[in-house]
C-alpha cells in the first residue's frame, strides 16, 4: 500500500537522521495505522526495527495524581478488590487507596489498574531498513517539495523515470505546468510552479528557486485563466511564498531584486495584466517588509481582482 510505504519511509527517515521513537510517537499522526504504537509493531514484524521492547508501569502516587486520576466510583472498586473499607468522602478514599498503588507498583498481581507503557529507547535500525530508505530517496524529495500531488501518481512517475531524483522532480513539474495551462486548471499551474520551485530548492540551487518563487509570487497576481468559482477561495498573495522568499533573501547574498523581478516579468509572457509591474513589485516589497498578508489581499482583491473577474 502506497500511504503506507510513505509512514514507513518518515518513520524510518525521522530515526535516521537522530530523532527518538518517543518523540515520533508524540506526533500521533499515522494515517493507516490505528496507533503509533501499531506502526512501531509493524516495523518490527517486518524487520525494519531490532531490539528488546521492554514493558514498564508507572502509576502518580501522589494523593492530588491520584485524585485527578480517578472518580469516586473508580476509587471505591479498587478498595473493594482490596478488602478494605470503601465508605467516606473523595479525599478520605484518595488516602486510603495511596498505600495500595504505591505497593501496586512492585506488587504487580494486586488488583489495581496500573498504567503500562513499551520502552522502545532499545529499538535500532536494521540494515533492511537502511536499504529501504535508500532506494525509495525519492521520498524525501516528495515530502519537501511534492505534497501538493498524489504520492500514488508521483510513486508510479518515479517508478516510469530513469532520471536522477531532482531530474525527475523536475520534469514531473514541468509535466504538470503544461497539462495544466492547456486544462486552463490555474491552481493545479500554480502549486506546479511552487513544487518546481522547491525541487530546486531542495538541490541547494537557490538562484533557480527564487527564480520560480518570483514567477509564482507575479503570475498569482496575473492569472492566466480565472473563473468564479476558483476566485471565490483563490488567495492572491501567499503567505508561504512570501515567506519563502524572505527567508532566502535574508539569508544569502542574491544580488538586486528588482533586476531579478524585472527579469522574471519578461520572461513570464504576461498577456493580460491584472496588476501592473511597478504596483506588483510594490506589494512584494510590503509583504517582505512584514506588511499584513492577509490585509494586502484584501486590498488587491477589491482594487483590481473583483471588478475584472465579475464578483
Amino acid at each position: 500500500m502506497s500511504e503506507q510505504k510513505l509512514e514507513v519511509f518518515n518513520v524510518l527517515n525521522f530515526l535516521d537522521n537522530g530523532y527518538e521513537i518517543e518523540d515520533i510517537l508524540k506526533e500521533g499522526q499515522f494515517g493507516t495505522f490505528a496507533s503509533a504504537e501499531e506502526c512501531i509493531n509493524h516495523l518490527i514484524d517486518e524487520g525494519y526495527l531490532e531490539g528488546d521492547v521492554s514493558v514498564t508501569a508507572d502509576v502518580e502516587i501522589t494523593a492530588e495524581a491520584i485524585s485527578k486520576k480517578y472518580i469516586v466510583s473508580e476509587l471505591k472498586e479498587i478498595l473493594k478488590e482490596n478488602g478494605l473499607k470503601v465508605s467516606g468522602k473523595k479525599h478520605e478514599l484518595v488516602e486510603r487507596v495511596l498505600p495500595v498503588l504505591k505497593e501496586a507498583r512492585d506488587a504487580r498481581s494486586l488488583n489495581v489498574d496500573v498504567k503500562k507503557e513499551n520502552d522502545y529507547s532499545d529499538l535500532k535500525l536494521t540494515d533492511k531498513a537502511h536499504e529501504f530508505l535508500k532506494e525509495n530517496d525519492w521520498i524525501d524529495l516528495y515530502m519537501f517539495a511534492l505534497v501538493a500531488f498524489r504520492f500514488e501518481d508521483y510513486e508510479t512517475y518515479v517508478n516510469g523515470s530513469s532520471l536522477g531524483k531532482i531530474e525527475t522532480g523536475l520534469k514531473f513539474c514541468d509535466e504538470i505546468i503544461s497539462r495544466s495551462i492547456v486544462a486552463n486548471q490555474f491552481l493545479v499551474f500554480i502549486d506546479a510552479l511552487t513544487a518546481k520551485a522547491h525541487v530546486y530548492a531542495y538541490d541547494k540551487d537557490y538562484d533557480s528557486f527564487l527564480d520560480y518563487d518570483l514567477q509564482r509570487y507575479i503570475l498569482g497576481l496575473n492569472p492566466i485563466v480565472m473563473d468564479k468559482q476558483t476566485y471565490a477561495t483563490y488567495q492572491v498573495i501567499s503567505e508561504a511564498n512570501i515567506l519563502n522568499l524572505r527567508n532566502v533573501l535574508e539569508r544569502l547574498d542574491m544580488g538586486s531584486l528588482k533586476k531579478r523581478f524585472d527579469r522574471i516579468w519578461n520572461i513570464s509572457n504576461i498577456h493580460n495584466i491584472t496588476v501592473p509591474k511597478k504596483t506588483c513589485y510594490k506589494i512584494l516589497q510590503k509583504g517582505l517588509n512584514g506588511a499584513d498578508i492577509e490585509e494586502l489581499n484584501f486590498d488587491v482583491r477589491q482594487k483590481y481582482f473583483d471588478k475584472k473577474f465579475g464578483i
